[in-house]
């Protein structure tokens, strides 16, 4: 037999032919419960399959076991980053992910936060209401160096820019 069944007894002439029984045989299966499974090619009580109510008898057309035996032939394990790490691969020079990502470290508690850290440059120790302190990627936003920051005040990082940029002009 070939083709998709338009009716319901057309589907189970099909499904008793893959299930190499005779039409009269499969009924008699499906009137006391069964299912045939076209994974393990076995027959099943019904409550053993999934619900399809896309399909004439309402069911998945393969068991719950095989179906999850399958699963985990098939499963290969990833290999997990380690606590507190990204999946996701650092890009060169995306300052962007960069800021993020130490901003992800400082909220998980990986790092500190910048305000509890003196200013590495002019030593300015952060109090509130005053020059709040910041992460300077002061290597550069190379995937290798995203983590590689110093904690230093407002005015400090935004010297630290200028000379960055006055050096960018003159090269």
């Amino acid at each position: 037999m070939s083709g998709m069944a338009q009716t319901k007894e057309g589907a189970m002439k099909v499904a008793a032919s893959k299930a190499g029984v005779s039409l009269e045989e499969y009924q008699r299966r499906i009137t006391t419960g069964e299912k045939w499974c076209t994974n393990c090619r076995a027959w099943h009580l019904a409550d053993a399959f999934g619900i399809d109510r896309t399909r004439w008898d309402g069911l998945v057309p393969s068991c719950r076991e095989s179906k999850g035996r399958r699963a985990r032939e098939n499963y290969t394990a990833r290999p997990r980053p380690e606590p507190g790490r990204s999946f996701v691969p650092a890009r060169d020079g995306d300052s962007k992910q960069a800021r993020r990502r130490v901003n992800y470290f400082v909220e998980a508690g990986l790092m500190p936060h910048p305000n509890t850290l003196p200013c590495v440059d002019c030593g300015h120790v952060w109090q509130a209401g005053g020059r709040r302190h910041e992460y300077d990627h002061h290597l550069g936003y190379n995937a290798a160096h995203h983590e590689d920051v110093e904690a230093v005040c407002t005015s400090c990082h935004h010297a630290r820019e200028r000379a960055r940029s006055g050096a960018a002009s003159l090269a």
